[in-house]
């Protein structure tokens, strides 16, 4: 399959979408920021945007990463429990996450 330029991608790994992401998503939380790339997604089937999944794997990634048995709750949930519901400190940890399943995924 023809890709465009990984344009969420460029986005996810962007300095200052991470350091200015209420600007983007209207406030710092765990729940808006999945909304916001679920939004997205929807958008690129609707409109017909081919664009890799760059999330593709990461729900199970997640919950082996934290040693959970399944991978049912998505990383959301997973990363939401881990960070005992704190929805502001879910997002700087789902960063983390996020970059280092990229390392491990290619």
């Amino acid at each position: 399959m023809d890709y465009e330029i990984p344009k969420l991608k460029l986005l996810l790994e962007s300095d200052h979408f991470r350091t200015r992401i209420a600007m983007y998503i209207g406030e710092k939380k765990l729940s808006t920021l999945k909304g916001f790339l679920d939004g997205i997604y929807y958008a690129f089937d609707a409109y017909g945007i081919k664009e890799e999944n760059v999330f593709e794997g990461l729900h199970k990634w997640t919950a082996d990463y934290y040693g959970w048995t399944e991978s049912t709750a998505g990383w959301k949930n997973i990363i939401l429990k881990e960070c005992g519901n704190n929805e502001l400190k879910a997002v700087d940890e789902f960063f983390k996450v996020y970059d280092e399943f990229k390392k491990t995924s290619g």
